[in-house]
């Protein structure tokens, strides 16, 4: 297929420069991302034994909420149920003193659970969510800020996406007159520039449906409410919407009443395709208001949520139920942006689905990484005859090399040693928030290793920084190894899929610490002046 020149030459100028400028924001949302398929594991793995309770059977719930309320009264008001693994299992009961939400400082948290007497056992503890953080750098890449009630990273990474969706077009334009012929044609030797591009070239089509996919659904994701703003001025001439009168209906009860058997029953009947997660009880003190807002999880329907789809109830007439919000119950147009939402999250077809995600999110993370390296190769300088001068590289391109590396594997050592530091320090040392301590953690490794890179220089950093995500990929599976072996710790406890997160890690810090000696023997054969040749 041809292309005209013309139009060539533009698509070449935006793919380069669009993706240059958002590449490295782009690689921490994606690596995060792909991370985030299994972040209730990775949260799972950086708990401190203490808090996690024992589990108890499904009739017993009804006796530890009543026993919960008569000591506890605030839990009268709201508390948490957990049933499942699938969100993240603390204990059978839950409540905050205070009410928070996502990756926060003020995590603390009242857990309950019955003892092998039915006897209760309450603890109080700031909640280890690492699999927040590395959810929260999936959604912003780790820009700080609120605006309204969004992250101003979401917005920022909104706009990225718009300039992401260009680089996409304009690549697929590059590559069409070309692309049978070389669409796996990777060729390894000393012409670096060509092994990046034919590297980045393969890894970009075969996976471009599903890039296609996620940088659309980040600007709906990130601009709906202006979207919804929009449409609701056209429509409606910025006039509100006019609300029907609610009826008001008075229920004579009090929370004693609360029926779990019910409500179970009743969730069993409406969403037979569906298993409980979680239920999350608030107003209770208000019967009228009252609200139970339950998550339901499914391996084969398209989930709304990242994990979930959600119904609600009131949970003292559990007749009044709205289940709208379950793929089994949606119309034509919920259906649509269930499947928006399904596809950006990976929350279909269980975990088969989540691996291939996982891959996919890292592959994309290497996209971003590859293309900063071929411009970065493109732009070097060499030295063509022995008797030339030996040649300076150019500032801007020793300026993206430093942030290139430093940033990318800074933010990889930054996650991965966040969840190594975090387990072994809550499990020795009390700490008032274990999530600043992941928060600080990460951002402290990610500045580190930026800094590290400038100082030193992109060629004697980048074997250092491979080297130490080797080294703290393989201090996931010791430390798993050492708590098994030494319980007494309180390094966690030993679970069947926390085993195959030990093995990946494993199998990844093999594969690291071959990229570390590749890295070294590249340096140490680069001559004078050339772009790997250290200083």
């Amino acid at each position: 297929m041809k292309v005209r020149s013309d139009v060539m030459k533009l698509s070449k100028s935006m793919h380069t420069w669009v993706g240059i400028t958002s590449g490295i924001l782009l690689f921490i949302c994606f690596f995060a991302g792909g991370l985030s398929m299994f972040q209730y594991q990775f949260s799972k793995w950086a708990t401190p034994q203490q808090q996690v309770l024992n589990k108890i059977q499904p009739d017993q719930y009804q006796q530890l909420i009543d026993k919960v309320q008569q000591q506890f009264p605030e839990t009268q008001q709201s508390f948490s149920l957990s049933f499942q693994d699938n969100e993240f299992y603390y204990a059978p009961l839950s409540w905050k003193e205070k009410r928070g939400r996502g990756f926060n400082r003020d995590q603390t948290s009242w857990l309950a659970s019955l003892d092998e007497n039915g006897e209760l056992v309450t603890r109080q503890e700031n909640l280890s969510k690492a699999g927040w953080l590395i959810e929260q750098l999936h959604e912003t890449a780790g820009i700080p800020g609120i605006i309204g009630h969004e992250g101003l990273g979401v917005y920022v990474m909104g706009v990225v996406s718009v300039l992401y969706f260009l680089a996409i077009m304009s690549g697929l334009f590059i590559l069409l007159p070309t692309l049978v012929k070389d669409y796996f044609a990777i060729r390894p030797g000393k012409n670096k520039k060509r092994f990046w591009l034919d590297t980045h070239n393969v890894v970009g089509i075969t996976s471009l449906p599903f890039h296609i996919i996620i940088s659309i659904t980040v600007i709906v994701f990130a601009f709906h409410d202006l979207f919804y703003d929009s449409i609701n001025h056209l429509a409606l001439n910025n006039a509100s919407r006019p609300k029907p009168p609610v009826a008001e209906r008075m229920i004579e009860t009090s929370p004693s009443q609360l029926s779990i058997e019910k409500i179970l029953h009743k969730v069993k009947e409406v969403s037979p395709e569906y298993t409980i997660d979680y239920i999350e009880f608030s107003d209770l003190e208000n019967p009228e208001k009252a609200n139970a807002r339950i998550a339901l999880y499914s391996g084969e329907q398209m989930l709304r949520g990242a994990s979930n789809d959600f119904m609600r109830m009131n949970p003292y007439e559990v007749d009044r139920y709205n289940h709208s919000g379950i793929h089994t119950q949606a119309g034509a147009g919920e259906t649509a942006i269930n499947a928006m939402f399904s596809l950006h999250f990976g929350s279909y077809g269980g975990n088969p689905v989540r691996w291939i995600y996982l891959i996919l999110g890292l592959g994309g993370a290497f996209l971003f990484y590859s293309g900063n390296i071929l411009w970065i190769e493109t732009r070097a300088r060499k030295q063509k005859r022995p008797q030339d001068p030996i040649p300076t590289q150019r500032k801007d391109v020793v300026f993206m090399a430093n942030l290139t590396i430093g940033t990318c594997l800074g933010c990889i050592i930054g996650i991965i040693g966040a969840l190594v530091i975090g387990r072994w320090v809550l499990a020795l040392w009390s700490v008032q928030s274990a999530n600043h301590l992941f928060m600080n953690s990460y951002y402290g490794l990610f500045f580190l290793s930026i800094i590290y890179t400038f100082i030193t220089g992109y060629a004697k950093a980048l074997p250092q920084l491979l080297l130490s995500i080797s080294i703290l990929l393989f201090a996931m599976p010791i430390t798993s190894a050492i708590a098994v072996i030494f319980p007494d710790l309180g390094l966690g406890s030993y679970h069947a899929y926390l085993s195959t997160l030990d093995i990946v890690a494993l199998l990844f810090a093999l594969a690291f610490l071959r990229f570390y000696q590749q890295a070294k023997d590249r340096k140490q054969a680069a001559t004078a002046g050339s772009l790997w040749a250290v200083k």
